[in-house]
């Protein structure tokens, strides 16, 4: 299977481009998780349509020698399980080991519950909540992933 910014999906309706494109993927990215500036340090990986158009951007940020978060932004539909495969195992490839972190970081609203699935069905486990860390007063959920549960999960390629 090839990977890194090589087509993946077999029927060319959507395929991992890995950090091709990066600069846009991160407009992208931030337009649709409510960012108003850019992050001073990040690496977006990408999913693009057949019109090479986003439909999804995982943008990492907070690094740290150990942690690295990460911010899913997706248009609807873009979940096929290939591409989530292909995508999550080049993200996670990236971060424990291209990177060298130890753990990867989602931050999800306490009112996302469709995120807080999609994380725990990637193989992250919730780690608490941030009381009223968001402006609107609501909670911040935690979740992590470290590199040992990513390197035992059955749909790791790493």
């Amino acid at each position: 299977m090839e990977r890194m910014g090589r087509e993946v999906c077999a029927n060319n309706a959507m395929k991992y481009i890995g950090d091709n494109n990066e600069g846009e993927a991160e407009k992208w990215a931030r337009s649709r998780l409510g960012l108003k500036q850019a992050p001073d340090v990040f690496k977006a990986l990408s999913a693009v349509n057949f019109n090479n158009e986003f439909t999804c951007v995982v943008l990492l940020t907070n690094f740290t020698k150990r942690n690295i978060d990460l911010n899913i932004a997706g248009d609807k539909g873009w979940a096929t399980p290939k591409l989530t495969l292909d995508l999550f195992n080049g993200v996670f490839s990236t971060i424990f080991n291209k990177l060298g972190a130890v753990r990867a970081t989602a931050l999800i609203s306490e009112d996302n519950v469709l995120s807080q699935r999609f994380v725990k069905h990637l193989g992250f486990t919730d780690e608490g909540r941030m009381r009223k860390a968001y402006e609107d007063d609501k909670d911040m959920l935690i979740f992590g992933l470290l590199k040992e549960e990513y390197m035992s999960h059955d749909w790791c390629r790493s």
